[in-house]
């Protein structure tokens, strides 16, 4: 049994027609459609189709909330709040367009809420929150069975994308919802729809169904990867802190897409054509290097066309750093090195300021006649901790250099009283009154890192060079007329020492660094016998007792020379496991994450952004 576009249509415009508009056109029209089974015939191929659905041989968006941060870090909007977002990216559109686009298949929404739950359509709901909003209302659909997948509901019935105004309704129940990212698919629907009215070119049914999938891959994606991309983290009603954190750690990348029917190697052609697209149409594309060290704060206040390509680029990262995920776990091939590239290409226009081809901060920045000032500067010894830092703080959104910047000593026998002075010292601006001043650059907070030897070796030590550092400052700060408070003066100079052992041997179990440095192990013996892991076990916890760092322990046991930089990249791994683990469950125990924390609530917290307080206690 099946039924025309035109008889429907027709069919469904009587019933409407005659309903009392008192007791709700959208209710009676979903009662009677529910009563007639059209419901289950109104398809792209009928009944068939319906049985695939539910037999979950074909994906469908309602997929997306069986996982628990989905929609934290993203949105859902219905079709007035669709319009809005179009317009603030450039986007000229009404909801009569909206529906059309709807009605012809080229723009679907990722839901339609219905007023008549099916029990037989109820799907599991991994979060649980009150219908207050657009998002909690798809959950609490979802859950009671109202919730449908438009995209396999056909595009014949004229189900209104704004609900009558009838007395007594409830507010909100009925109706559809939209992805934010699909503002991303607009432009090629609505191309598509000009080609076909004004030339009669026909719709390109691939290009929907590849405009569907993106759209789903960047909805589900997003719970993992927008932090990380944006710098920031929310933690709406219903998702815990942990939930958010441990994403990551928690799911399986390819088995995620796998469930929505996406292949890991689509997953980096579409973020290419999404940052060739933003090349191309970008007014401001030139500005792209200094817009790539812009946090969200900043470049979100764009409009029209920039901030459409911004968000293109977002997507893109998302998707690229899910495909680098696929890499690591071997389910698709690297990124290519673009050092050897003689001609642009999309990867080229990345939004991260850490992928190889962005330039620095301070080049940037010089080229448009500025200069950066870091809110925290972090000194640290070793090429190990170099790499780590790097690598963490970048897991958390702040590896941009005006936000934390980490230098090498290369020693912990170091004197950082000049950097500390240039670095740390507050330009003071014009006077406020009350013995205040404000600053010409942010002020930055300098934290050394070192390993407990040297001047850094007792707590009294550690004292007594900080305290000279501060006492540095503030008489910078008085050759420039100016004078710090206490509590101000304290904050800019921290020290960090990793406990009682050098960085290795104090962030890494014996368990955790064997297996690493076996990896590494050159020339002839076996590294990977039980007697040589015994041997090495005895080294390295007899320099832990001894205060020894790790080299001793490797040239007692003679494992020849391993690269520090080669050792900190296979315990990569490792560590990040450790990050996400220990901030997901809230106990934070291994000294490096520790130190992160704190850069991170440095960051977050700092002071002395536009003010400097002037001494208050008498000389």
């Amino acid at each position: 049994m099946a039924y025309s576009v035109a008889s429907v249509s027709g069919w469904v415009g009587v019933v409407a027609s005659v309903l009392n508009p008192a007791e709700g056109v959208w209710t009676h029209l979903e009662r009677s459609l529910t009563d007639f089974r059209l419901e289950e015939i109104v398809t792209f191929d009928g009944p068939a189709h319906e049985a695939r659905v539910r037999a979950g041989l074909l994906p469908t968006s309602l997929t997306l909330l069986a996982m628990p941060t989905i929609f934290s870090q993203d949105s859902l909007v219905d079709a007035d709040g669709f319009v809005k977002l179009a317009k603030q990216r450039g986007r000229e559109i009404t909801l009569d367009t909206l529906r059309e686009l709807h009605g012809r298949g080229l723009l679907m929404p990722l839901f339609r809420i219905t007023d008549l739950p099916v029990p037989g359509r109820r799907v599991e709901v991994a979060r649980s929150i009150w219908p207050v909003n657009i998002v909690g209302e798809v959950l609490s659909a979802g859950r009671e069975g109202r919730l449908r997948d438009p995209y396999h509901e056909g595009r014949c019935l004229d189900w209104p994308h704004r609900r009558p105004d009838v007395p007594n309704a409830r507010r909100g129940r009925a109706g559809f919802a939209y992805s934010t990212w699909q503002v991303l698919e607009l432009g090629d629907a609505l191309w598509e729809y000009r080609m076909h009215e004004d030339f009669g070119v026909p719709g390109n049914h691939r290009q929907r169904g590849f405009r569907r999938r993106m759209g789903l891959a960047l909805t589900l994606l997003s719970s993992l990867y927008l932090p990380s991309v944006l710098g920031r983290a929310s933690f709406p009603a219903g998702v815990a802190q942990e939930d958010v954190w441990l994403a990551r750690e928690a799911h399986d990348v390819f088995d995620l897409i796998d469930s929505i029917g996406i292949a890991a190697g689509e997953l980096r052609p579409w973020a290419e054509r999404l940052l060739g697209r933003a090349r191309s149409r970008d007014p401001m594309a030139e500005w792209l290097p200094i817009l790539r060290h812009t946090s969200f704060t900043g470049w979100s206040k764009l409009r029209g066309v920039p901030l459409d390509c911004m968000w293109e680029r977002v997507a893109a990262e998302i998707l690229l750093l899910a495909h680098e995920d696929l890499a690591d776990a071997g389910k698709v091939d690297p990124l290519p090195d673009l050092d050897g590239y003689q001609v642009r290409v999309p990867l080229h226009d990345r939004l991260t300021s850490q992928h190889t081809q962005a330039t620095s901060l301070e080049r940037t920045l010089g080229d448009f006649g500025l200069s950066p000032y870091p809110k925290v500067l972090l000194l640290v010894e070793g090429e190990t901790e170099l790499d780590h830092i790097g690598r963490l703080l970048a897991e958390l959104g702040l590896d941009r250099p005006q936000d934390v910047r980490v230098q090498s000593c290369d020693t912990s026998n170091v004197n950082p009283q000049m950097i500390t002075r240039y670095i740390g010292t507050p330009r003071i601006g014009r006077p406020l009154g009350d013995d205040n001043w404000s600053l010409d650059a942010t002020a930055t907070a300098v934290i050394i890192a070192m390993d407990p030897e040297n001047k850094w070796s007792t707590r009294e030590k550690r004292d007594k060079e900080r305290q000279t550092l501060l006492e540095m400052i503030r008489k910078d700060v008085g050759r420039q007329g100016g004078s710090i408070s206490q509590e101000d003066l304290e904050y800019l100079v921290r020290i960090h020492v990793w406990g009682e052992n050098s960085y290795e041997l104090a962030n890494f179990s014996n368990d955790e660094l064997i297996p690493a440095i076996a990896s590494l192990v050159r020339g002839p013996g076996d590294g990977g016998t039980p007697e040589w892991r015994a041997t090495l076990d005895g080294c390295l916890t007899w320099a832990r007792q001894s205060r020894h760092d790790i080299d001793k322990a490797l040239g007692r046991a003679k494992t020849g020379h391993i690269s520090k930089p080669a050792l900190a990249d296979v315990l990569w791994p490792v560590l990040r496991a450790k990050l996400h683990h220990e901030l997901g469950v809230g106990e934070v125990v291994t000294p490096v994450i520790k130190l992160i924390q704190h850069i991170r609530e440095t960051h977050e917290g700092v002071r002395l952004a536009n003010v400097l307080r002037g001494r208050q206690e008498p000389e």
